[in-house]
């Protein structure tokens, strides 16, 4: 590929350098050839002024001339008659046809290093219609052709030069474009060959056709790991959504054996392990309840079209779970309030998944805020969003664990028994289903703060009509 590269650049480069030079060097030449000829005009209007005052030194100064510049000179009088002859035959028709014009300016063409045809300019003696006689030069043009040549040398020379420097710079830029690349198709080549082989249709309906090899290798390879890595999230959710139904089965025959396994128990150490034992029970089926919920969460994240859910009002949502948790806060010696700063709040999200959401925060702020906190819920509205906000002055947790509250599985250092670490993380996901976000933050000076914002539903009194 780089070489197709390098290929590709230079020879871009050596296109647009040999039409600029193509250019130069055609303008070099009409520059020169210009200047030729408007040199010898002026030698043939010197010529003319010799003839009409000092005609005695003619002769001697167009030898010096011929012998100076190679150049033929003839100089004839106002009656047609031979002045001064040097290098030039009057009987050549182009000569006649320029001494009988009397003002012969033949601008040719650019001089070329091959091109050798004669080039003649005639000039007047005196000032037309008065004129005495006419002064014709046959002009060399071998010394200009050579020049051309030089200088034609030269801008190749440069040009070579330029395209040797282009071509270097191409091969170090493609190899600095190049090298992410390649380690890139390592790394995607080395994957691939360990993936297992999925029979499943491409999810793309037309695979690439069109572009350098390499790059079609690289996206094939993209295109398997995607499929590969997809395949196997899906596995992974199919298995813990197996294992948990297998698990609930055997745990709910365990929980009604260990009921009726009560009545026979005295009041003694073992009746302390038996209770200890149906806890451990219920904290397994817990479990494996937020199991089942964040695996059927996350399927419905995945989910490329999710059918469309009626929206609901945020307020009213916040203000039912406020008031269905409030005995536990009783119990829990933890002051509950809500307070709703708009009047209506309406949002995308379906009631059942922002009140399974309100849940958890509350759920887990009852638990853990400790006696004599509070908690406050306050919904507020923010330009196109709905924020929910459940904060309590409790003991919340450390800098370090917050970031890692919406993980599975993790509970904090202070956490109390009971909980499986699953509850932020499955609102988190039903958040981001909807489009929304849901984050963790410390509360000043101690405590902890949920937060769930939510596409907000464009309120009609807000709109304006023109």
């Amino acid at each position: 590929m780089r070489a197709r590269l390098v290929t590709a650049f230079t020879a871009l480069a050596t296109l647009c350098m040999i039409c600029f030079a193509v250019g130069i060097a055609n303008e070099l030449a009409t520059s020169r050839t210009r200047g030729l000829v408007i040199d010898r005009v002026q030698d043939a209007s010197r010529f003319g002024v010799l003839a009409a005052t000092t005609p005695t030194n003619l002769c001697e100064e167009a030898q010096n001339y011929r012998d100076s510049t190679s150049n033929g000179v003839l100089i004839l009088g106002a009656d047609g008659t031979v002045l001064c002859s040097l290098g030039m035959d009057f009987a050549d028709p182009r000569v006649r046809s320029a001494a009988r014009e009397r003002h012969w300016l033949e601008m040719p063409r650019p001089l070329y290093p091959w091109n050798t045809e004669p080039l003649l300019v005639a000039q007047p003696i005196g000032t037309p219609p008065q004129s005495g006689g006419v002064v014709v030069i046959d002009v060399s043009t071998s010394q200009t052709r050579t020049d051309i040549l030089v200088r034609w040398t030269q801008l190749a020379c440069v040009t070579a030069t330029a395209l040797l420097l282009v071509s270097g710079l191409a091969l170090l830029v493609s190899g600095w474009i190049l090298r992410p690349v390649s380690g890139l198709l390592r790394e995607v080549d080395a994957l691939t060959s360990t993936l297992p082989v999925h029979h499943g249709p491409p999810r793309r309906q037309a695979p690439m056709s069109e572009g350098p090899p390499e790059i079609l290798q690289l996206a094939a390879g993209v295109e398997s790991v995607t499929r590969a890595v997809a395949a196997l999230a899906a596995a992974e959710r199919r298995h813990v959504v197996d294992t948990a139904h297998s698990l609930r089965n055997p745990l709910a025959a365990l929980a009604v054996r260990l009921q009726a396994l009560q009545p026979m128990l005295a009041e003694d150490q073992a009746a302390a392990t038996f209770v200890s034992v149906v806890s451990e029970v219920d904290r397994l089926t817990e479990l494996l309840d937020g199991l089942l919920t964040a695996a059927v969460a996350d399927a419905e994240q995945d989910k490329q079209v999710r059918p469309a859910a009626a929206g609901c009002d945020a307020a009213a949502v916040a203000a039912d779970r406020v008031g269905a948790w409030h005995d536990a806060y009783v119990r829990a010696d933890i002051t509950l309030s809500f307070e709703s700063l708009v009047t209506t709040a309406e949002t995308c999200m379906p009631s059942s998944a922002l009140a399974q959401i309100l849940d958890v925060a509350l759920s887990n702020s009852a638990r853990y805020a400790g006696a004599g906190a509070s908690t406050t819920v306050t919904v507020d509205r923010e330009a196109e969003s709905v924020v929910v906000t459940i904060a309590d002055t409790g003991a919340g947790v450390s800098p370090e664990e917050i970031d890692l509250l919406t993980t599975r599985f993790f509970r904090g250092a202070q956490a109390t028994t009971g909980g499986s670490g699953l509850g932020l993380p499955i609102a988190a996901t039903l958040a981001a289903q909807h489009d929304g976000l849901l984050f963790v933050e410390s509360a000043q000076p101690h405590g902890l703060v949920v937060t769930v914002s939510l596409p907000a539903v464009a309120d009609p009194a807000d709109l304006t009509f023109g």
